[in-house]
């Protein structure tokens, strides 16, 4: 296994499911080095949806959710860490670190009382399932970015 095998494996080892194409755009692979540790049994592709899953891990829709927004700042070189449940992606930049969550409709309201708790970021992107999206009043003073799934669209930003 070569650095950029390694590397798609301990990213779906930490994140148990990405998106292929998101996985060669992170990793700045090849679809050889995929199917290299497709062979060797190390990762799994889900052909319907096109997922990549570490083997022994099951499908993370909140984290294949979460990893549509760190798409959109790859061009600022984030690190990227596994955060603790509500929080799917710790992402640090160079300016900022960003908290993802990605919820269902019914974690709303207690996510959005106890955001400081779970939350030290300084900036939040949350990410809730649903299409009807009713506004909420989220106790913090960071900026955040309130999206709805699916499709990804964001529809609220506070402070």
């Amino acid at each position: 296994m070569n650095d950029i095998q390694h590397k798609i494996a301990k990213l779906l080892w930490d994140f148990h499911s990405i998106r292929e194409e998101q996985v060669m755009k992170i990793c700045n692979c090849t679809e050889k080095d995929i199917g290299y540790l497709i062979a060797q049994k190390v990762i799994k592709r889900d052909n319907n949806t096109k997922i990549l899953i570490h083997a022994g891990k099951a499908i993370n829709n909140r984290n294949v959710i979460a990893f549509d927004v760190v798409m959109q700042y790859l061009d600022r070189n984030p690190k990227l860490k596994v955060g603790k449940h509500p929080i799917c992606v710790n992402m640090v930049t160079d300016y900022f670190t960003y908290d993802i969550l990605a919820i269902k409709e019914s974690e709303v309201e207690n996510v959005f009382e106890t955001i400081d708790e779970i939350s030290k970021s300084e900036r939040l992107i949350i990410i809730i399932d649903t299409k009807q999206y009713m506004k909420k009043n989220l106790m913090t003073k960071r900026p955040c970015y309130i999206c709805t799934y699916p499709p990804l669209k964001i529809i609220d930003r506070i402070n």
